[in-house]
């Protein structure tokens, strides 16, 4: 059982090993399956076993197929041996990019092509396992207003992004945003012509122009689907450079010195992730799937969204306090079957087919409540105006008949709508009867259902809806004394509301109105451009626009931080010491690991230089040259000393030698002392004695006053990853690093960049 139903399959066992794991059928969301289920097959077979790590974002499906098939092969009676593997250690990993995207929806990865084509590197992190964000469960659906290609599709139709505003006004009630609508109608023209040519991508006609739009403006892929979208474009992402990362969830941002947001913190499995980046664009879509976000204006109205969609972001970014607003706006739909409490399956198709056939919809008290052939809005408005916030679809025979091949077609499966049927007293409502028996079943006031009844066939005799006005081509009589009652009730998978950004860069902004420096959204996460409600085909039209924008502008912002130059502090760390094996060498990657988001931190080894001769100094060592021309070139040094009687190991006493008499470039040159040994005393003697040694002429380095970092034991201080486990220490070690980078001289903060 899956996340949708059934998934049908085998496995393939030769001589005891796992050969191959083949689907035979599924009804799960194949944009998702599709990205996962090979992935899945790998590594089964590569580590010869069902205990494997589940797919992020698809851990109900790939684990229910993992206990399957183990359960499968232990009643065939069958032993395979797993590949022996290393256990597996925490470790981090370093990535330096022009562009970090984070989230790999539809969004993310235009945002993504945009920046490549601007010359930028490019790297993208999605938390899930696959790509595609919320757009994965949508169609391909999309405007093409001032584009080529939609001049092309509809011949000229005369539309232009003035029509396309004035119709999100009008649907939206004027709530949206007019300058972020504005950015949004005049940027997806171009926005289709680039992803079109950048991703091979050949829009058509969509088949169905929604009434919403005042004009005939939606495209779609052949397909119709979404997947089509972000299988080309991923692919095209990738063949020009991109990188990403999946199964990599954001944990925190990165700070530089003066503050500014210059890259991230993830998690990977077991593997910590950093990324450095001149310019990062959040794209992480929206918090449907979040209960704890959602307000009483959700009660009643059920998600059937992925459930990824859980709003990490709103967590790794309050430390810069982003401006939010109309966090409780959702795109609502109506034609929603509740599966399980508060969660969702749309039955937009087949419903909508229904009342092309003639159905009708009523309430509790047996009363319609609309044109059943009106907008959807219309309809969505009308079960929300009811008590309960329900509406109970009436069918005669050969209409379910339809209805039901489309929810088989569309997500549901045949036992699932059987279990519906079958268990009484329990949502959702399905029933099939006479009047009385699915009135009972639906709690419906029996006798009012008979009139309204018979009120809607005398409609349809006389050719004219006296109560809605429904138009005459879609009243048709109800056939046989069957009915059929299905619920419906309104659903959301998207969220309109999210943070502020500026309207012409889509840099974020504070909740005191101030630009983020390096630091843009696009997508679900930033609201506002649609208002409370979208029309159809604009949520896409908003992911592909909006990720446009944001691509060129931090693309931008990453060009002038290049041509600045960088502005955080350079710093290199010297082992002080020439031994392999050494806990001070530890300690100096441990504050790698913990200040080089900061800083760039690189440690450098003293252990190839020769024993400092005066005699030699006239053939002076090329290592020495170079350990020189670091040092002369850092902002700062660290320098990680060991205790060797009561001194400094005379390896470090050598190199200093040589970088005071061959060479000068301790002068002036601020340095922190740092130091670990086995003992209670930390090397408290030998940094006495170093200090004494950089104080000396011919070094004349400035050592920081005080904040002595001393690590004591250092046997019981280190992880297996060599990270430190006393909190105390880190605590202390921050302190001093921080009091060490305000000693160093300042640079000038850049100016936040927009689009000009």
């Amino acid at each position: 059982m899956g996340h949708n139903g059934i998934i049908n399959y085998e496995v393939d066992i030769q001589d005891n090993k796992i050969e191959d794991l083949k689907i035979l059928k599924h009804s799960e969301t194949s944009g998702i399956f599709n990205q996962v289920i090979d992935k899945l097959k790998h590594n089964i077979i590569e580590e010869q076993s069902f205990n494997v790590d589940t797919i992020s974002g698809a851990t109900v499906m790939t684990q229910a197929l993992l206990k399957s098939a183990d359960q499968a092969v232990n009643d065939a009676d069958i032993t395979v041996t797993p590949t022996p593997k290393k256990k597996a250690v925490a470790k981090t990993e370093h990535y330096k990019t022009d562009v970090l995207i984070i989230g790999g929806g539809e969004a993310g990865l235009v945002a993504g092509c945009r920046a490549l084509a601007q010359g930028q590197t490019v790297t993208l992190v999605e938390k899930n396992g696959y790509l595609g964000g919320a757009t994965i469960l949508n169609g391909s659906n999309v405007v093409g207003t001032g584009s080529k290609v939609a001049a092309q599709i509809f011949d000229n139709n005369h539309d232009t992004p003035e029509m396309l505003a004035q119709d999100v006004a009008r649907e939206s009630l004027e709530t949206n945003y007019p300058a972020l609508t504005d950015l949004m109608v005049k940027n997806i023209g171009p926005a289709i012509d680039f992803i079109s040519d950048f991703a091979d991508l050949h829009y058509q006609k969509a088949q169905t122009q929604t009434a919403e739009h005042s004009i005939n403006r939606q495209i779609e892929l052949p397909s119709a689907s979404s997947f089509e979208f972000i299988q080309k474009v991923s692919k095209a992402f990738a063949a020009a450079g991109g990188q990403i990362l999946l199964d990599t969830r954001v944990e925190s941002l990165t700070f530089n010195r003066n503050h500014q947001v210059n890259g991230v913190i993830a998690a990977q499995h077991k593997t910590t992730v950093k990324i450095k980046a001149r310019s990062v664009v959040l794209a992480t879509g929206g918090h449907g799937a979040s209960k704890p976000m959602r307000g009483a204006e959700s009660e009643g109205i059920d998600y059937y969204g992925p459930m990824t969609s859980t709003g990490d972001a709103y967590q790794f970014n309050k430390e810069i306090d982003l401006q939010t607003h109309d966090l409780g706006w959702y795109k609502i739909y109506p034609h929603g079957v509740e599966v399980e409490p508060g969660v969702a399956k749309l039955t937009t198709y087949a419903s909508k087919l229904a009342t092309d056939m003639g159905s009708i919809y009523v309430n509790t008290k047996g009363e319609r409540i609309v044109n059943e052939s009106n907008v959807y809005t219309a309809f969505r408005n009308a079960i929300l105006k009811q008590a309960d916030k329900v509406a109970y679809l009436i069918m005669d025979e050969r209409t379910w008949k339809k209805f039901y091949d489309l929810l088989i077609l569309h997500d549901f499966t045949a036992p699932e709508i059987k279990k519906f049927f079958d268990q009484k007293d329990q949502r959702p409502v399905f029933a099939k009867g006479d009047l009385k028996t699915i009135a009972a079943a639906a709690g419906i006031d029996e006798a009012r259902l008979a009139q309204t009844l018979s009120d809607y066939q005398g409609y349809v005799k006389d050719g004219h809806d006296r109560e809605f006005g429904r138009d005459p081509k879609f009243l048709h009589a109800y056939e046989g004394d069957t009915y059929y009652v299905v619920e419906q009730r309104d659903r959301f998978a998207t969220t309109l509301g999210g943070y502020s950004a500026d309207a012409k860069s889509l840099q974020l902004l504070t909740s005191k109105n101030a630009p983020v420096a390096n630091y843009f959204g696009a997508g679900e996460v930033i609201g506002g451009a649609n208002g409370h409600d979208s029309m159809p085909s604009m949520m896409n039209t908003w992911g592909i626009s909006s990720g446009y924008v944001a691509g060129a502008a931090a693309s931008e912002n990453a060009k002038v931080q290049e041509n600045a130059g960088d502005d955080e502090a350079n710093i290199v760390a010297i082992v002080g010491t020439n031994a392999s094996k050494s806990y001070n060498r530890k300690l100096l990657y441990a504050m790698k690991d913990l200040f080089d988001t900061q800083v760039n931190f690189e440690i450098s080894e003293i252990k190839d230089l020769p024993l400092f001769n005066e005699d030699d100094l006239d053939n002076e060592p090329e290592a020495v040259k170079q350990l020189a021309a670091k040092i002369e070139a850092a902002d700062g040094v660290v320098i990680g000393v060991p205790e060797y009687d009561h001194a400094v190991p005379a390896a470090l006493k050598s190199a200093i030698e040589w970088l005071s008499c061959a060479e000068h470039p301790f002068k002036d040159k601020p340095v922190m002392i740092v130091g670990t040994s086995l003992g209670i005393q930390g090397t408290v003697r030998a940094q006495m004695n170093l200090r004494q040694i950089l104080d000396a002429p011919g070094v004349d380095a400035q050592v920081m006053p005080g904040n002595e970092f001393m690590l004591p034991q250092a046997g019981t201080k280190f992880d297996e990853a060599d990270h430190l486990n006393d909190d105390g220490s880190e605590h202390f070690l921050k302190q001093c690093f921080s009091h060490f980078l305000d000693s160093l001289p300042t640079t000038t903060a850049k100016a936040p960049v927009t689009n000009k």
